[in-house]
């Protein structure tokens, strides 16, 4: 008699798996950056329970709180430590998404406590949701994409980084959030709004949401900006009972 699979350890296996796959298909580089674009927690455990914490949308959570913030805390680990295997600098982002905004605070201040003494991570600490790193002559900004339209984010970050705006000729925005992709070049800044892994819950089937579920790993140049790309898709890591 088949058993039916444990949905959390399913999706920690697919993500873990994912991740890891997309660093090791990458090309070469000294940096790499593991970019959690917000959202990694779908609720935020407020008063434990599924609920978004702006709305208060029913949402669908699969286990105790307490088993996905363990879930959570072993994956991002796995792939920072892997990340760690493949490139001589990793730096982490872990931002502010709408469903997890109080998570990811702890979850910034617990990256940078567990790697305080790991002088090649770096843990992009910073409690305004708009993000940036620069490599050489390339801009890498970051926004979960809640709080502002993907055409409203090149003059934000302009106004709010001017020096990095200025001493950078190639630049880029990735963004999540609205969970399909959408890509365009604004003047002086592509905003890139990346898919999600996660497949659909009932709130977004009852809104008929649909979107390919897929991550990327993009490599950037210090000079000439974006040089590759690889996608991966949760089918490749499915296993079968």
């Amino acid at each position: 008699m088949a058993t039916r699979k444990n949905k959390p350890e399913v999706a920690e296996r697919t993500l873990t798996a994912a991740f890891c796959h997309m660093v090791n298909a990458a090309p070469k580089a000294s940096v790499g950056l593991v970019a959690q674009l917000g959202d990694w927690l779908h609720s935020d455990g407020s008063g434990l329970l599924p609920v978004t914490p702006t709305h208060g949308n029913i949402l669908d959570q699969d286990g105790r709180f307490t088993k996905i913030v363990s879930a959570s805390i072993r994956i991002l680990r796995r792939i920072i430590d892997f990340a760690l295997e493949r490139h001589e600098k990793v730096v982490v982002l872990m931002a502010e998404g709408n469903h997890d905004m109080a998570s990811s605070i702890w979850l910034r201040a617990m990256f940078a406590a567990l790697y305080e003494n790991e002088p090649r991570v770096q843990v992009i600490d910073s409690a305004l949701p708009y993000y940036v790193y620069q490599h050489g002559k390339t801009m890498l900004a970051f926004h979960h994409g809640h709080l502002k339209k993907n055409d409203e984010l090149p003059i934000l970050f302009a106004s709010q980084f001017p020096q990095i705006w200025g001493s950078t000729v190639k630049r880029y925005c990735s963004t999540g959030h609205r969970h399909h992709i959408e890509e365009k070049e604004h003047s002086g800044m592509t905003v890139i709004q990346h898919p999600t892994l996660a497949a659909r819950d009932a709130y977004a089937a009852r809104g008929g949401w649909l979107s390919e579920r897929s991550a990327t790993a993009i490599t950037y140049h210090d000079r000439y900006g974006q040089v590759a790309r690889n996608t991966v898709v949760p089918e490749m890591f499915e296993q079968t009972a």
